[in-house]
């Protein structure tokens, strides 16, 4: 039975065991309330009842992350993936430095959070939130813990986040198309590589990874399996996660727009066999596919071109894709599993604005519907 008592400098708890015969006391102090420190000493119990080493919790917590992640994780996967880690550790470096892995519960662990997102967007937040939870799931797997401090975190919102999503509407991706397409040829990749992702709302590394095995004229579909890595590697790389590999339906304009490239690819294969080794869709000038800075900087001569008054990246004809889509009635659950979220949680989140507008547009239709019953 543990023994509770108040000191100056807040509550503490004792919990007497025993190890190799002998009698031992563990204790820890500065605890706000008494709760607080009944529930610790009563995990504290736990933890000696089921054999668990007491003293693993008093690891630092930075280092046991580093150790962690060296160990289990570094250079597992992806170049990204390790780059994610490497920014979860800085963030503990930051919110954590000289805590024990004990230390961190959920309102240590909430309160860092909550400082973290008042100075980044939340997409970035979750991503820290996700990297450092993979941690401490395994301390709670280890039985260094008991109970998941990240269990329930909340992201907060940030002002911009999602409501100032930067995409074009309806009429500016008509004149955009327009325009783009009368100067479409195929050995160009700036102007297809723009059209393919308003067509596709893939993500950009994806889009550029399209390898012509890919393309199914027939179905008219797309199979997205891989993305190219232009941030470090310049070669081919996995999947986002698991929900991005998929096959996704393709309008005809498109595709006929993708069999204009084979064909113009085929000749110059004629020409030269070395060119497009990897068989990519689109290919720049060097044989590799086009940097994100080459198109982000056609895109935006484009739409200055065409009075378009918006700060659009690539990425963000992708969210146009998915405005475009939720604007125009479309089914949430398709979208979500055409754009490869990991869960539609991340759909919901993303377009939150856009959803909040249809859902009045659908409130209205069930009061008109209402009406006119009750008219008969």
């Amino acid at each position: 039975m543990a023994n509770i008592v108040k000191t100056e400098t807040g509550w503490k708890y004792r919990v007497s065991y025993k190890e190799a015969g002998k009698y031992k006391v563990k204790s820890k102090s500065g605890f706000p309330t008494k709760k607080q420190a009944l529930l610790a000493a009563s995990e504290m119990e736990e933890k000696l009842h089921r054999g668990v080493d007491i003293n693993a919790g008093e690891a630092n917590f930075v280092e046991a992350f580093k150790e962690w992640y060296t160990t289990f994780r570094k250079q597992k996967k992806s170049i990204e993936n390790d780059k994610h880690y490497d920014y979860a550790i800085k963030f503990c470096e930051k919110y954590f430095v000289g805590l024990k892995i004990n230390d961190v519960n959920r309102t240590t662990y909430q309160k860092a959070i909550n400082e973290f997102a008042k100075t980044h967007a939340k997409e970035t937040t979750r991503k820290r939130h996700v990297y450092v939870r993979s941690f401490i799931r395994e301390m709670v797997y280890e039985g260094v813990i008991l109970r998941d401090p990240t269990a329930r975190v909340i992201i907060p919102d940030d002002e911009t986040t999602y409501k100032d999503l930067k995409a074009l509407s309806e009429e500016q991706v008509k004149k955009l198309i327009k325009e783009l397409n009368n100067r479409f040829t195929p050995a160009h990749s700036s102007i297809s590589v723009i059209l393919f992702a308003i067509a596709s709302g893939a993500r950009f590394s994806e889009i550029i990874g399209l390898t012509w095995d890919c393309i199914d004229f027939v179905q008219k579909t797309i199979k997205i399996n891989k993305t190219w890595d232009y941030k470090n590697t310049n070669a081919f790389s996995n999947t986002k996660n698991y929900s991005s590999n998929r096959i996704i339906t393709i309008d005809d304009q498109t595709l006929s727009m993708l069999n204009k490239i084979k064909v113009y690819q085929s000749a110059e294969k004629l020409k030269d066999s070395t060119f497009n080794k990897h068989k990519l869709v689109f290919i720049s000038t060097n044989n590799v596919p086009p940097s994100n800075n080459a198109i982000n900087k056609s895109l935006k001569r484009y739409c200055t071109k065409l009075g378009i008054n918006k700060d659009i990246s690539v990425h963000g004809l992708r969210h146009t894709h998915a405005t475009l889509l939720l604007y125009n009635d479309c089914n949430i659950k398709y979208l979500s599993k055409r754009l490869g979220h990991n869960t539609i949680v991340t759909t919901l989140e993303t377009y939150s604005h856009v959803i909040d507008e249809m859902e009045q547009k659908e409130s209205y239709k069930v009061n008109e519907l209402m009406n006119k019953i009750n008219e008969i």
